[in-house]
């Protein structure tokens, strides 16, 4: 029988050392992604990796113009140099496995405030000449939050 890891994790971490296992096991999957293979590095950066623990509407960010050959990571993490890029990486994937190893996910999931200001940042790397012109208060999302997530809240 092949089991999720959603499964294993709800059969095997009970009791108040949960969240603390689940910690363990996201920091040493994030340590294998960052020093292991190049390959698995690369993967770990891919939507398919993202999408086993982050169930969203794949379909419909698929469907999303140009955002659909993008990786989350190109959004969702800092861009400008690797290594915030792998700090980041490390922080909040270790974060995301504890929240969905103890089942503490919130719905919905709303994007944090250094959340949106790496969205936002990524926002302005990709389409700066464009968003050069657009009032220097707002944040991208606020109007085009649904571009690339259908159901996105903020």
């Amino acid at each position: 029988m092949l089991w999720s890891v959603r499964t294993v994790v709800d059969r095997t971490l009970h009791g108040p050392r949960s969240v603390g296992v689940a910690a363990l096991a996201g920091a040493a999957l994030m340590l294998a992604a960052l020093f292991g293979p190049p390959k698995l590095f690369e993967y770990s950066e891919s939507p398919g990796f993202c999408g086993r623990c982050h169930e969203m509407e794949r379909e419909s960010w698929e469907r999303m113009g140009s955002h659909r050959r993008e990786r989350c990571v190109e959004c969702h993490l800092p861009n400008r140099h690797w290594i915030p890029h792998i700090l980041a990486k490390g922080i909040h994937g270790t974060r995301d496995v504890v929240a969905y190893a103890s089942g503490r996910i919130p719905d919905p999931i709303r994007l944090s405030e250094p959340g949106q200001r790496i969205v936002h940042d990524n926002c302005v790397r990709c389409h700066g000449a464009m968003v050069s012109r657009i009032d220097a208060g707002r944040r991208c999302f606020r109007c085009h939050r649904r571009s690339t997530h259908r159901g996105a809240t903020r």
